[in-house]
């Protein structure tokens, strides 16, 4: 069975970034030369680009953001492991109870028909009436939600661009800006402090959630990027289309979100934030 991917640690995310915590451990005794952990006891120092980055910060919080959701798959406190063997997994849920849908072989003489059943079906004591979609089927309904995108490009590509403009958001680069002069300020404080140790620990505190105000404000960013990007993509793929699409594992990776299915149709839902259903 394989394991849940999981987030990196805070300390690898600051080394992966190119920045550091200074003061993480301080010295209890010199001539001893004891350290203990810092657990407050003296302030810490956040620095960013101390020293080369692994990897651009933007990437890699998309990358982060992205794990942390695999491996948030739960349903009433229940967790699911994820899989990356297929495209779907994950991203097809029961439009009764919510849970996801899990790839399911039966065998049946000869042949080996597959499903994607509810896992609460699937699981026992557990009882949810969603229906079972044999494979070929759910793969149609995907291809034909694609196509009918493509069918009715006139009237969606106007509706994605609007979703563009409606994503943008703040200016970044000046709540950046309001959140370094703080942080200056802060540090200035901390200059002027003197050897008042409860003041020196209530401007480090500041300090430090500055900084993380800061990240946060960059993550928030990243995203909002990634979703602008996604519904550029969906307009691309619109445009560039010449003929009926056909399923593929590429195509549900790089175009679609999420699948519901409910009794009398299938949910569709692109990375663009656009839904299409399907009778199906």
């Amino acid at each position: 069975m394989p394991y849940p991917e999981r987030p990196v640690r805070r300390e690898n995310v600051r080394k992966y970034i190119g920045d550091a915590l200074l003061q993480k451990t301080y010295t209890v005794s010199v001539l001893d030369k004891k350290r203990s952990r810092n657990d407050g006891v003296m302030p810490k120092y956040y620095v960013e680009g101390c020293h080369e980055p692994i990897i651009d910060r933007e990437t890699f919080l998309l990358v982060q953001e992205k794990i942390a959701r695999r491996s948030s798959l739960y349903n009433g406190g229940k967790k699911r492991v994820y899989s990356s063997k297929y495209a779907l997994f994950g991203g097809v849920v029961c439009g009764h109870c919510g849970d996801i849908y899990r790839r399911v072989t039966w065998y049946v003489g000869d042949t080996k028909p597959v499903e994607w059943r509810c896992v609460s079906r699937l699981t026992p004591g557990e009882e949810c009436v969603g229906r079972s979609v044999p494979e070929e089927k759910l793969h149609a309904a995907i291809a034909l939600a694609v196509n009918m995108t493509y069918a009715n490009r006139d009237d969606i590509i106007p509706v994605l661009k609007e979703n563009i403009e409606s994503v943008v958001g703040t200016d970044v680069d000046e709540e950046i800006e309001v959140v370094d002069n703080m942080i200056r300020k802060s540090q200035m404080d901390l200059l002027d402090a003197g050897k008042d140790e409860a003041r020196i620990q209530e401007i480090g505190e500041r300090i430090v959630s500055l900084r993380e105000r800061r990240q946060n404000v960059l993550t928030q960013a990243a995203l909002r990027k990634d979703e602008i990007d996604r519904i550029k993509a969906m307009i691309a793929f619109i445009e560039e289309q010449t003929g009926e699409a056909e399923y593929s594992e590429a195509l549900v990776r790089s175009m679609i979100e999420k699948v519901t299915i409910h009794d009398d149709k299938i949910a569709v839902e692109f990375k663009s934030a656009l839904a299409i259903d399907v009778e199906a």
